[in-house]
């Protein structure tokens, strides 16, 4: 057999490629095949990593957790990006934003740190996961207003944790306060939000910044319950929507400003899209302009079970290209 040099090899391989699909394959010289693998490596990460693992780290987890399994993981599974448990309900890094909860175990580990630098070692891109939308009882009692409640002023809640606001400071300074810190130690490629839009439409907050805010765009007070009759209601939903693609308008600010023009805040979102209605995310609107969608939907129905996660229905309901910004669309009405 005779030895092959590097350009013969990327030539004929990519040619192989593109017989493998059936189509008729054009001649293509060594430089044409260098000129082609080099514009592939050029484009933007989100653009060209196509091969993602997460990992789904516990409180309990730092103790415990072997990165040198994971990075033999990684390469054995030829994994090109991963996502890692940045902060938000908890930090698994040391955080110096007040009240930013480390997790359970952590100690005077930090695990992020150690997973971002291992998957950047081996050439990976990173995705710091967040979790947005809860909080423990101390931030509660120190910042009783970024928290959603109900008619009677009673906290909205999911087991022990307190849920908070999007018309509140938590979205609006403590989450992107710890996007920046997150950005300036570990330099991350992007961002992903487990649970970024907060509460959904069957629960209207009734806290002080939603009153006050409501009041200055509608000039109405919010309505106390679901009717689709009340004017009010119907001004409410469409209100949550805008302000669901403010938020993400924000985080993509925020971390493009920290970051670069391509380090990206890209939420999680539903493959379901009567889910997304529910959670008022204004799919359509997001697909648009989004550099790219991730798609968590963990449901184990049959009927509305993991095959959601199809990439071909959000191209299907993105009209064009991503553009630079949202805007706001008429939702579809659920009732």
């Amino acid at each position: 057999m005779q030895p092959i040099n590097r350009r013969t090899f990327l030539g004929q391989a990519a040619t192989a490629t593109v017989a493998l699909t059936g189509f008729p394959v054009p001649s293509m010289s060594a430089p044409q095949a260098q000129a082609k693998t080099t514009a592939a490596t050029s484009l933007p990460w989100y653009r060209r990593t196509l091969r993602w693992g997460q990992t789904n780290i516990t409180e309990i987890d730092p103790i415990r957790y072997d990165i040198a399994w994971w990075r033999k993981h990684w390469k054995r599974t030829h994994t090109q990006g991963v996502i890692i448990n940045a902060g938000g309900i908890v930090a698994y890094y040391p955080s110096r934003v007040p009240l930013h909860r480390p997790a359970e175990q952590l100690g005077g580990r930090d695990l992020f740190g150690e997973l971002s630098r291992a998957a950047h070692e081996d050439g990976l891109v990173v995705f710091a996961r967040m979790d947005s939308n809860r909080a423990h009882e101390e931030l509660y009692r120190a910042h009783s207003d970024w928290f959603a409640v109900d008619a009677e002023g009673r906290p909205n809640k999911a087991g022990e944790l307190f849920i908070t606001c999007v018309n509140g400071p938590y979205y609006d300074e403590n989450i992107p306060a710890i996007l920046r810190e997150i950005v300036e130690q570990y330099h991350p490629e992007g961002f992903t939000d487990n649970s970024w839009s907060g509460l959904g439409r069957g629960t209207i907050c009734h806290c002080q910044n939603c009153r006050r805010k409501f009041r200055e765009r509608s000039d109405k007070d919010l309505p106390r319950s679901k009717d689709w009759n009340n004017p009010a209601y119907r001004q409410w939903i469409r209100w949550n929507y805008d302000r669901r693609l403010e938020i993400w308008d924000l985080n993509n600010r925020v971390t493009k400003a920290a970051g670069g023009p391509d380090c990206i805040w890209a939420g999680m979102n539903s493959g379901s899209v009567s889910g997304q209605s529910q959670s008022f995310r204004d799919y359509k609107a997001i697909c648009e302009n989004a550099d790219i969608i991730m798609l968590d939907h963990q449901s184990r129905s049959d009927a509305s079970g993991f095959q959601h996660n199809d990439h071909r229905r959000a191209h299907r309901v993105s009209a064009r290209r991503p553009g630079p910004s949202l805007r706001p669309r008429q939702p579809a009405r659920s009732r």
